[in-house]
């Protein structure tokens, strides 16, 4: 009796190690998107792409169908969005992961 729920409790660990790990992915990729949109010169097209590119680089295994999502907001805000699920060990156990990034864009403007 006491193997089974110990095996239980270490592929919940494991679990919940590999839902931190994709946490930590999003957040990330939500990260290279918000900059990539926000640089003098990006557009939200070229932050999706970035986002799209660091999750296809770092969260292949981890993040099952992630999400990307960029808007551009009042004035010259943006917002990345990113979301996904956790890859699933315990298959009742489905862990949602999502990160946003706020930015303004950058760009010169003339004083005066």
């Amino acid at each position: 009796m006491i193997v089974p729920v110990a095996m239980v409790l270490v592929l919940l660990a494991v679990q919940m190690c590999l839902w931190a790990h994709a946490a930590t992915l999003v957040q990330s990729a939500a990260t290279t998107g918000e900059q990539a949109a926000t640089v003098l010169g990006g557009s939200p097209a070229s932050g999706q792409a970035a986002a799209q590119t660091e999750l296809a680089a770092t969260a292949g295994g981890v993040v099952v169908d992630p999400s990307v999502q960029v808007q551009t907001v009042t004035g010259d805000g943006i917002d990345v969005t990113v979301s996904g699920r956790a890859e699933v060990i315990l298959p009742w156990l489905h862990l949602p992961v999502s990160a946003t990034r706020d930015g303004l864009r950058q760009e010169f403007r003339r004083s005066g």
